[in-house]
């Protein structure tokens, strides 16, 4: 039997069918989430298809150790990393890491993650409108409020 991973999503692959449209497959999934670690959209695209501002999802820590984000962990064949990888631009654009997330039922679960490198990230950057309603089409998955806040990130276009 092959090996499981899991890979934790956190911007447009939370979208079930988003994730399926780049070739991928998961096992199971389960929504999770991350203490001390907010969404941003500041990493710089290699192409920003002449929107300027463009910010691509990305996470990092919290200035101070507060609050929590939510995503999606997918259970899956490690044959998908590869295209994990691709899509994300590892190693040039993001860097794989482990970390542990917390369950529904507050189990620690390690799960793998890109982040972007500190060289590819921008201040002043904001998502578009496009990486938005993918985001939207996934509210389900998201309480309430933070669906809410997400929804209210100014856009670049």
């Amino acid at each position: 039997m092959a090996d499981v991973v899991n890979f934790f999503a956190y911007g447009e692959l939370i979208n079930e069918d988003f994730f399926k449209e780049q070739g991928l497959e998961y096992i199971t999934k389960t929504s999770v989430t991350l203490s001390a670690w907010r969404l941003v959209f500041n990493k710089i695209p290699i192409d920003n298809g002449g929107i300027e501002n463009l910010g691509l999802a990305n996470i990092e820590p919290t200035n101070d150790n507060a609050g929590m984000m939510h995503g999606e962990l997918y259970a899956m064949d490690e044959k998908h990393i590869p295209k994990l990888d691709e899509y994300f631009g590892h190693p040039n654009e993001y860097q794989r890491k482990v970390l542990r997330f917390n369950r529904h039922d507050f189990i620690l679960i390690s799960g793998l993650t890109y982040i972007a490198r500190p060289d590819k990230i921008g201040t002043k950057l904001k998502p578009n409108k496009a990486a938005l309603k993918i985001l939207k089409k996934a509210k389900k998955l998201f309480p309430m409020l933070y669906f809410s806040r997400l929804m209210n990130t100014p856009t670049c276009d």
